[in-house]
């Protein structure tokens, strides 16, 4: 085997198994690009979501738009602490994922439709969230996002963001 691709093969390997042990505190950082605000701390201690924590996350994910929140699914906290802790791995650093999108009234959405927001989108029902990794282009960590999503995955490349989101397994992604 060429030593680049032992290489390779041996940065990925690190990245499959889970990140972390499931018991451990969660924490997550990130960046809202629409209201410049930051969220760098514990959502879950190991054992259970933080409800303060979970009520921050609400109001940060919320439509910046309409400055409209709604209860958000914990299990896309867990998708991005996953994302968050594989980039880390893999060299990426620890700093912020930006998020772009979060919870999106129905007003919201309908004006993103032109720009391909589905009518039926689960950031509606606040099991969605974009994100990207500041400094680094998408088709650097597509294969991490790839292996941190339980449920959709969407890869925007001309727009730079991943999409997580909380429903059935599956994958799409916009054209290269």
């Amino acid at each position: 085997m060429l030593p680049a691709v032992a290489f390779a093969e041996q940065r990925l390997a690190k990245l499959r198994p889970a990140a972390a042990p499931e018991t451990a505190p969660r924490r997550l950082r990130l960046y809202n690009a629409g209201t410049k605000e930051t969220f760098d701390r514990d959502y879950h201690d190991g054992g259970a979501l933080i409800g303060a924590a979970h009520d921050e996350l609400d109001w940060f994910l919320r439509d910046f738009h309409e400055n409209q929140a709604t209860r958000m699914n914990p299990a896309l906290f867990d998708q991005l602490w996953r994302f968050q802790l594989r980039l880390a791995r893999a060299g990426f650093g620890a700093g912020p994922l930006w998020v772009h999108s979060g919870y999106r009234t129905q007003k919201t959405n309908e004006s993103l439709r032109r720009e391909g927001a589905a009518h039926n989108s689960r950031h509606l029902t606040g099991e969605a969230v974009d994100v990207s990794v500041p400094g680094h282009g998408i088709f650097n960590y597509e294969r991490i996002a790839e292996w941190s999503a339980t449920g959709g995955l969407g890869l925007y490349y001309w727009d730079h963001f991943v999409h997580f989101d909380v429903g059935p397994r599956r994958y799409w992604a916009q054209p290269r």
